[in-house]
């Protein structure tokens, strides 16, 4: 394994380097994001004392907005020619602009009547959510496709960007406990959190700028117009992006359905928040360590069947969690069982998706990676959307209490509800689409063929 790379063909072998810089860049983004997807359902609720109700149905209204959003700019990276490419140079854009916003959203104006408490959260969610990381994030996915065309290398950089996502994911859910309790625990203190998770993001994302180059951008593709109904057809024809794209859904949603009710779980079950780490980081450090052995069976046994094994990991393990009860030790062993099977399933997730992405252009002739990329920032926001929106109504409908030192029985089933039973729904419908996805054998004759095809546009132009 090299430690710089030594080729900028289109199907260049990354060296280690550039690997981990593309993998800073998830690093940054996973900062911000685990406190959208796993506290600020918490801090809107527990903190700001707003109705988890309400705040819900805020959260989910944002996905239809989102959807929007990562759609326009997946068309926008389709379509953008900078020096820079068409992905990598949106790093360096939105990076302060995504900081900010995070700033804000922990922001929530403590003295203000609740309707503009309300109003604030809607403006200031969205920004940060469907605009700021859209355009950053989107850009960061479709360079999968554009950092190389090697099928093997791309999930190798999946695994990069999976440790990116789970290093980032253990910075938050290790600190955010004990430092907004040592920084006072009120609505400044989480600001002032804030603050550092985002200034981190930011430096990571400009590293991860300098760090990396795009490569593997189809010459005829910058060169012809596609119209933008043409591009979307192309996706929403593209079978295996369908399944890729749906089975990631499950897998995210496990993971923010276990992130987001975590908190609940620690403080309503377990009585005190303060167990959230143990929780959270006994899933996580199991995840980080299967990542280092992912890579085995998605060369002998392709990443379908990686994640099909991983998926099912996570299923039964949940079912064993809740049939075996809270005692802590139990807990714990199986979210590292959750986290091993979690590492194995979300390793081969970007690569999976690059894969149908070349699938769609080889069958229609359209690369759209803009699009097709963006389909990996649209279902990481639904999947935490609609999981805190979930677990805000679940939570409202069960009469949880946050200044209750004991939750009635109702709250506690509807807390074990999101923390155990609607994972192994999760596993299981993943693995009913994933019976449908054949991608992996065929794969190699379509990168032959569309090699051919684009050294012949080549030469054309």
């Amino acid at each position: 394994m090299e430690l710089l790379t030594r080729s900028d063909a289109p199907d260049a072998k990354l060296g280690i380097v550039e690997r981990s810089a593309y993998m800073a860049g998830n690093i940054g983004t996973a900062l911000i994001n685990t406190v959208v997807a796993s506290f600020v359902m918490f801090y809107y609720t527990d903190v700001m004392l707003l109705n988890p109700g309400v705040v819900g149905t805020i959260l989910l209204a944002s996905r239809l907005f989102d959807g929007v959003t990562d759609l326009i700019m997946g068309v926008i990276v389709d379509h953008t020619h900078s020096r820079f490419g068409k992905g990598r140079v949106w790093l360096i854009r939105m990076c302060l602009p995504y900081a900010v916003s995070a700033i804000l959203m922990l922001s929530v104006p403590a003295g203000s009547a609740g309707l503009v408490q309300y109003l604030y959260v809607i403006l200031t969610y969205n920004l940060c959510n469907s605009i700021c990381m859209t355009a950053i994030y989107v850009p960061y996915n479709s360079m999968t496709v554009t950092l190389t065309s090697d099928p093997y290398e791309r999930g190798i950089l999946g695994i990069f960007v999976m440790f990116g996502a789970i290093i980032g994911t253990m910075a938050v859910q290790s600190t955010i406990d004990a430092m907004t309790k040592a920084l006072g625990g009120g609505p400044d203190a989480w600001r002032n959190a804030a603050v550092i998770y985002a200034l981190c993001g930011m430096l990571l994302h400009l590293l991860c700028f300098f760090g990396t180059k795009e490569r593997s951008i189809n010459a005829a593709g910058q060169q012809k117009k596609i119209p933008i109904r043409e591009e979307i057809k192309s996706v929403l024809t593209n079978k295996y992006w369908l399944l890729a794209v749906g089975a990631t859904f499950c897998i995210l949603f496990f993971t923010c359905m276990v992130g987001g009710s975590g908190m609940y779980f620690a403080k309503g079950i377990l009585g005190d928040t303060a167990h959230y780490a143990t929780l959270a980081n006994s899933l996580s450090v199991a995840q980080l360590a299967g990542m280092f052995l992912a890579f085995l069976p998605m060369k002998k046994l392709g990443k379908r069947n990686t994640m099909l094994i991983g998926v099912g990991i996570v299923a039964v393990a949940s079912l064993t969690q809740y049939l075996l009860g809270v005692d802590m030790a139990v807990i714990v062993i199986c979210n590292v069982c959750k986290g091993v099977g979690a590492a194995f399933a979300s390793a081969v997730l970007y690569g999976m998706v690059a894969d149908t992405i070349d699938y769609g252009e080889w069958k229609s002739g359209i690369a759209a990676a803009g699009i097709g990329a963006s389909a990996m920032t649209f279902v990481t926001k639904v999947a935490g959307g609609l999981s805190n929106a979930l677990i805000g109504y679940l939570m409202d409908w069960s009469g949880y209490d946050a200044t209750l030192a004991v939750q009635p029985d109702k709250a506690v089933f509807a807390i074990n509800l999101c923390y155990t039973l609607i994972p192994v729904a999760c596993g299981l419908l993943a693995i009913l689409l994933l019976a449908f996805y054949k991608l992996d054998k065929s794969l190699p004759h379509i990168q032959k063929e569309l090699a051919e095809r684009r050294k012949g546009a080549e030469h054309e132009a």
